[in-house]
């Protein structure tokens, strides 16, 4: 079984192209989807971020456990919308904008490495790089209610922190999809059956 990431800052559409995947890839495929709507501080984290940063990445970084546990062995690929690592980047900017303390921060790190050691590795990651214009574009567009008023501060930074991340990852490895131009489902297709 072959591992991906489908990694991109908040927005960038990896929910969207994990759905495209698993459309014509079918019974080969299994998933993590982080999945929002299923975190019961999510709302609260976005009205106060200070007061609920940290309950709400210790619930994401829970499910991971709800989908991987349950996986099917006999599957060609398991796609992780949102690797484990990248919950700490948003861990990061919360830590840098004083909504979690250092101890928090370290707590999570704690919890996100340890739950990634339990993990096989990641064999290939598709980073999904757009601009910030276009990821507020896609949050607007999708119509999450506690989304509606976030800033482009935030999406800048956030950007600028998984940009970072992204080129720490292997190269050889890695296919980053500019998402302003979109992209061709064949193209991914090939990177990711390739050897």
């Amino acid at each position: 079984m072959k591992y991906i990431a489908i990694s991109g800052t908040v927005g960038a559409g990896k929910t969207t192209l994990l759905k495209r995947l698993i459309e014509q890839l079918g019974d080969r495929a299994s998933f993590h989807e982080e999945r929002p709507d299923e975190n019961p501080y999510i709302s609260d984290y976005y009205a106060d971020s200070k007061r609920w940063s940290f309950h709400s990445q210790v619930t994401f970084l829970s499910q991971y456990f709800d989908d991987f546990l349950t996986q099917q062995s006999d599957k060609d690929f398991y796609f992780f919308d949102r690797s484990v690592e990248e919950n700490l980047i948003i861990a990061k900017y919360r830590l840098d904008q004083g909504d979690l303390t250092e101890e928090e921060f370290a707590i999570l790190c704690k919890l996100g490495y340890g739950i990634s050691s339990l993990m096989p590795p990641i064999d290939k990651y598709i980073y999904l790089d757009c601009s910030p214009y276009t990821i507020e574009d896609h949050m607007l567009t999708r119509g999450r209610e506690y989304e509606e008023d976030l800033d482009l501060f935030y999406v800048f930074e956030v950007k600028r922190l998984y940009d970072e991340w992204q080129s720490k990852l292997p190269k050889e490895k890695t296919m980053v999809v500019d998402m302003d131009k979109g992209y061709d489902i064949k193209d991914i297709l090939r990177f990711i059956e390739a050897d």
